[in-house]
């Protein structure tokens, strides 16, 4: 045995020889050799015991180097073994041994001596850790640096059939839909790999940005396993001459930027033709923002709010008692909190197809979305209208209805845009037949201009973009500087 880079100890062929090279007279069948080393007699010419002693000193001083003779273990055999037994001992008498370990009734008959001794170097100690490599993102600046996780510490020890596990949650990153590595060294490894000796490469597959517990399987010195969580078995690990391991090691992103938290509000038109209408548009609301609640990048840091408004009466003005206009404003906060709203809104039935009262939705948006962010803060915000009719214009221009209250929605979209504010529509607009053909070109001229300048940051259509479409293209984006990163991290980069 050689103790090799890590500390990991090597077994070695010390010489061997044939028996009958040894021990002429013994005979050339297994089974009767067997039956003499047993001490057999029969009718076999017998063996002579001096002379076997002699024979085997004779190869172990030829075979056995000076500078080993006080760093020798003697494997004795099974009892029963007379010619064996008489070989031990006169290596007993003849070497100061380092230890002595006998064979166990429990190993298999046809287990070798190559067994055996690679059984007994799986209880040596371990001489240095057995260090998981995973990468870690610093929260503050980005950077990605290796981190260094021990399994199995220096000294550790198993007894002989005993095996050690370790747990480990390792992390997702972003960008990269393969299996990650996760490399293990004897020793701790500088950040490009060296100064450690490479055991294994194992694989697993995680989502981006999820977690995975894994368990480790130490057998013995340099042996790690890692135990598949589907089924509990322990999958086969990459071969490392396939795996440029500095490369790896070496090739880690730069830094890595986290994306903004996302603030959404949604405005959602609440009267329509019929109860089908508004529920389907109270159902994209409740679903997108479920959609956006479980996502990995915008869940943890997700603030919603709405507003939900219905039409103005027949000859409303500033100076008559108006019906609810508009649901009380949910500012941003918990998707909870927006959902629990969501559900006491209700339809009410429109009588025109011209325009609505999201002009009024719009000015209540204004000092919730517009408001100052905190000082450093990183926040994106969006306004996404819910609507099927443009806002009602602030002064009487053809056929469009106007707000009785005189709200400008042009003035409440300047102010969004000029905080940071990305305005979005998701909107079916369609205007009525008039009874005047001219009125009715110039109603859809003012629909189609209103909603192009209220979509000119994206618009999506409910029949071809569904809840998770949308919530898809609303998640702010990570930045990356350089490749995607190979290794599992050792924590949540959110």
């Amino acid at each position: 045995m050689t103790l090799g880079e890590g500390g990991l100890p090597h077994q070695a062929d010390a010489g061997s020889i044939d028996w009958r090279s040894l021990a002429p007279t013994l005979d050339p069948h297994p089974e009767i050799r067997r039956f003499q080393l047993a001490g057999g007699i029969g009718t076999l010419p017998p063996i002579s015991r001096g002379e076997f002693d002699a024979a085997v000193l004779h190869w172990l001083k030829a075979y056995i180097p000076p500078s080993y003779e006080h760093s020798l273990l003697l494997l004795t055999p099974r009892p029963g073994w007379v010619l064996l037994e008489r070989a031990a001992a006169a290596v007993r008498n003849t070497y100061t041994l380092r230890a002595e370990l006998g064979r166990g009734d429990e190993e298999a008959p046809q287990s070798t001596t190559e067994d055996t001794v690679a059984e007994l170097l799986r209880t040596a100690p371990l001489l240095a850790d057995h260090t998981l490599v995973l990468a870690r993102c610093d929260q503050e600046t980005g950077k990605v640096r290796t981190h260094l996780h021990v399994l199995f510490s220096a000294g550790s020890r198993l007894r002989r059939g005993e095996t050690a596990t370790a747990q480990v949650t390792v992390h997702g990153g972003v960008g990269i839909t393969q299996p990650l590595y996760l490399p293990v060294f004897a020793g701790r490894p500088a950040p490009d790999g060296t100064g450690a000796q490479p055991l294994t490469v194992h694989r697993v597959a995680v989502d981006a940005l999820d977690q995975a517990t894994l368990t480790f399987v130490l057998r013995g010195p340099g042996e790690v396993a890692l135990t598949d969580p589907r089924t509990g078995t322990a999958p086969v690990p990459e071969q490392r001459a396939a795996v440029d391991i500095p490369a790896l090691l070496s090739g880690l992103p730069h830094r890595m930027v986290r994306p903004p938290r996302l603030e959404l509000f949604l405005t959602i038109e609440l009267s329509g033709a019929d109860r089908a209408e508004t529920e389907e548009r109270l159902a994209f609301a409740r679903e997108l923002v479920a959609t956006l609640a479980r996502h990995g990048t915008t869940g943890p840091g997700l603030r919603v709010g709405a507003v939900g408004h219905y039409d103005h009466v027949i000859r409303e003005n500033s100076h008559t008692v108006r019906p609810r206009l508009l649901e009380p404003p949910v500012p941003a906060g918990p998707a909870s909190v927006l959902t629990a709203a969501l559900a006491g809104w209700r339809h009410t039935q429109r009588t025109q197809d011209l325009a609505s009262s999201l002009e009024d939705a719009l000015d209540a948006v204004v000092p919730l979305a517009a408001s100052p962010r905190g000082a450093g803060e990183n926040v994106h915000r969006v306004l996404l209208i819910v609507a099927r009719r443009p806002p009602g214009r602030p002064q009487q221009h053809d056929s469009v209805p106007t707000c009785p209250l005189g709200r400008d929605w042009q003035l409440a979209l300047r102010q969004l845009r000029a905080a940071g504010v990305r305005v979005m529509t998701r909107a079916d607009p369609v205007a009525e037949p008039q009874p005047s053909i001219r009125s009715a070109a110039a109603a859809r001229r003012y629909a189609d201009a209103a909603w192009a300048e209220l979509s000119a940051d994206g618009s999506y259509r409910p029949d071809t973009d569904s809840a998770a479409d949308v919530a898809g293209t609303l998640v702010p984006s990570w930045h990356m500087e350089g490749p995607p990163c190979r290794l599992a991290f050792a924590t949540p980069l959110l």
